[in-house]
Formats: structure tokens, C-alpha cells, sequence
């Protein structure tokens, strides 16, 4: 590179300069050159792909067709550092190219100097950063939506449950179906096929967005996608730990799946339903202490006996409790239980956001969330209720519901009396 008033290059220089054309010419920067009064003097290839002038069009015009009016007097500061001599190292700026289009540039521009130290020129080079800050803004949309995926697994741990468990009592029961009659092996060769394509189902819709999820986790905590903050590993660490959020939904749908097989065990006896009622705080206590609501449990008089399942009649209480707990934001829950003839009923009262009428039988169905108002606010698997009323139907009873909308709902579960009464 070389200015029109320099002598020229000696032969002893030729090769030398030869080599830094080739250098210059196929640099994936653009690479300019200008005198002191901002006149492109050369341009390289790259140049004309960044910019898309052509070195005919740029050569012996002003740097300033590449500068946005607003920013003209950038060239001025870096002419003034040039005439003292200074470089200028990467500068982040904004450049034109001839379609008008603006491009982000770092900039590096140093000074060309003549044999006595003069400088009368400078040579820029302009690197396009676009596709750097696109992946710097992808990495922040993943951060951001793994940061949603944390949020909405946290609000479904609420749910989740031992998965681990489940599949080793699924196992059990097939050790069990092998050992059935020739009419029951065929029974269970069919429970079989339909257990291993549900567990297939569950391992494809479940897993694999799982892995993903721990996949990006960990290509994170490597550091792949830059250093991390300490508020970004306690999201990190919160991703992980609602991964166990897939442990319940996987529960939900095998009871759902034993239930509607009829291979669900129930060892129902008579049952003090105050026993019960009284052990409901204890579990239910840390969802309530997380919310401003009230949890009131009436005392249940001692002749009030059910005939059912202890475990199954918790089970079924502490999910209508969880709704009430979840969809009431403040006011209270209420619990009660009274004799109705030859049944039982225990009431679980709430003050919250309530049901609309044509959604009430619709909620409990299973894999149903009933609309964005009721269900998706606070997310669940929408199998709860849909168990809960097999459960107890299972028993001889029922789970019916009554809602006034934006007043509260109250849930019922009705089993039939002690058989000693």
C-alpha cells in the first residue's frame, strides 16, 4: 500500500511488498487505506463484500460515504489521534454500506508513516460483527428461555412424585401377570402391550425434552456459552431440580393406566375420618405457608366412619387440598366432613378464582386442562383431579364439585359409610 506522493518501492522491496498485496488482499477484513484528509487510497476485497463499493467506486473518495451522518465526527477524533500518532484499537461503531444498509464494525486504524516518521496516511481495518452479536442474542434468548423452563417445572413440582417407585411396582406386577392362568396371561400379555406402549410414550414426550433440557444445563455450566453469574447457576441449579417435576406427570398417567385396566388394589376398612383429617396439616402445610391463605380443618365428630382405603383417601384430600391451596390467592381453605345417610362426605372449601359452570365436569377428565384462566396461570398434569375421582369411585364413592366463578369452589369427596355402623 502505498500514497501518490511516496517514491515508489526500491527492488530490494519488491517481493516484500508483494507479499503484503497478497497478505492484504485476501484478508476476510476489509482493509483501507486513506490519507489524513479521509481520501480512500486503496481497498481491498474484502472491503467491497463488507461494504459493497467496488475499489473503483471507492478509491479517491471520502471515507465519509461509509459513515452515517450522526457519526461523522468519529473520523475527526481518529484523524486527530492519528496526526499524534496514536492508533485506534478496536472500536465498536456503526458503518454504511452502499445500500444503505447499517452494519456493526470493530475498527482498528493505524498510521502510515513516510522514512522520516511522518505520518501521512492511515490504514483501517473494519471487521463486520453482525453474526457475533446474532449468536450473542441467541445466547441470550436460550438463557431466557431456559430461564422460563426453570419457572414453569418449579410450579409443576407441586405434583411430582417418586418415579422411580412406580415403575418397580409396575415390574412387580408384571412378575405377577406371567404367573396368571392361560385366560389371564392373555389379559396380561395385552396390559403388557399396552404398558410398554405407554412407557414408550412417556420415555419419547418425556425424555427426550428432559435431555435437552439437562443438555443445555450442562453446556452452560461448561462454560461453552460463556462465564456464568451466580444469580444464572442458581437458575441452572432450579432447572435441574424440577426435572423432577416429569417424576409425578409419569405417576399420574400410570395410576391413570392401572385404574382404567382394573388392576389398581384397594384395601379398604372401616375408618375414623377425624384420624384422618387430623394428619392433613402436616402435609399440606409448607404449599400453605407460600401463600396468604387461611387453612382451617373443623373437627370431625368420632362417629363419622368411612369404609375405604386410608392411603387412597390422603391421597385423594391432599389433591383437592393442593388445587384449593393453588388456585385461592388469598382468603381461606376450609375442611369439613358430615354423615349424608348411608355416605360420607368431606368437604374441601376455598375462596378462590372458582370454575365456570360448563367446566366443571370437563376438569375431571384426564390429560385436561379445562382453560387458560383456570389451569394454565399455575401449571399442573391435569390428571389430579381426573385420579382422584377414579380413586374414589374405585372405593364405592365419588369426587363432585360446585363453583361459583371469581367466589370459590368447593370439592367433595363422598364415600360410603363404615361397615360397622
Amino acid at each position: 500500500m502505498r500514497l501518490p506522493h511516496d517514491s515508489g518501492p526500491s527492488p530490494a522491496f519488491a517481493h516484500s511488498d508483494a507479499w503484503l498485496a497478497a497478505i492484504v488482499e485476501s484478508s476476510t477484513d476489509a482493509i483501507i487505506g486513506k490519507t489524513l484528509d479521509s481520501v480512500i487510497r486503496s481497498w481491498n476485497a474484502s472491503a467491497t463484500r463488507i461494504f459493497g463499493y467496488s475499489a473503483e467506486e471507492a478509491v479517491g473518495h471520502s471515507v465519509l460515504m461509509l459513515i452515517p451522518p450522526e457519526l461523522h465526527r468519529q473520523e475527526d477524533e481518529i484523524v486527530s489521534r492519528l496526526k499524534r500518532g496514536h492508533r485506534v484499537e478496536c472500536f465498536d461503531t456503526i458503518r454504511l454500506r452502499k445500500d444503505g444498509q447499517r452494519i456493526p464494525v470493530s475498527l482498528s486504524v493505524s498510521p502510515i508513516r513516510t522514512g522520516d516518521g511522518t505520518v501521512v496516511g492511515a490504514a483501517k481495518i473494519a471487521r463486520d460483527v453482525s453474526e457475533a452479536q446474532r449468536l450473542q442474542a441467541a445466547e441470550y434468548t436460550l438463557s431466557s428461555e431456559l430461564q422460563e423452563q426453570a419457572v414453569e417445572l418449579e410450579q409443576q413440582i407441586e405434583q411430582s412424585r417418586s418415579l422411580q417407585l412406580e415403575l418397580e411396582h409396575t415390574n412387580e406386577e408384571l412378575r405377577r401377570a406371567l404367573e396368571l392362568s392361560r385366560v389371564a396371561q392373555q389379559d396380561a400379555a395385552l396390559a403388557n402391550r399396552m404398558k410398554s406402549q405407554f412407557l414408550a410414550t412417556i420415555s419419547h414426550e418425556l425424555r427426550t425434552p428432559l435431555n435437552a433440557i439437562a443438555g443445555y444445563v450442562d453446556l452452560m455450566e461448561l462454560g461453552m456459552r460463556g462465564p456464568l453469574t451466580e444469580h444464572q447457576r442458581q437458575d441452572l441449579a432450579r432447572v435441574r431440580h424440577n426435572q423432577r417435576a416429569l417424576l409425578r406427570l409419569i405417576d399420574d398417567l400410570l395410576d391413570i393406566a392401572k385404574l382404567e385396566s382394573g388392576r389398581f388394589e384397594f384395601r379398604s376398612s372401616d375408618l375414623r375420618v377425624d384420624d384422618v383429617l387430623r394428619t392433613l396439616e402436616t402435609f399440606i402445610g409448607p404449599n400453605v405457608a407460600l401463600k396468604n391463605v387461611e387453612l382451617r380443618v373443623e373437627v370431625c365428630d368420632d362417629d363419622i366412619v368411612a369404609y375405604a382405603d386410608r392411603d387412597k383417601v390422603e391421597q385423594i384430600l391432599l389433591n383437592l387440598l393442593s388445587n384449593a391451596v393453588k388456585f385461592t390467592d388469598c382468603g381461606s381453605v376450609r375442611v369439613r366432613c358430615r354423615a349424608t345417610g348411608p355416605t360420607v362426605a368431606i368437604d374441601v372449601i376455598d375462596t378462590g378464582r372458582g370454575v365456570s359452570p360448563e367446566l366443571l365436569e370437563r376438569i375431571f377428565e384426564p390429560f385436561v386442562q379445562a382453560d387458560q384462566e383456570f389451569t394454565r396461570t399455575v401449571k399442573g398434569t391435569g390428571l389430579g383431579l381426573a385420579i382422584s375421582r377414579q380413586l374414589a369411585r374405585g372405593m364405592g364413592g365419588d369426587v363432585t364439585a360446585t363453583s361459583v366463578q371469581g367466589h370459590g369452589s368447593t370439592f367433595t369427596l363422598i364415600l360410603p359409610r363404615g361397615r360397622g355402623e
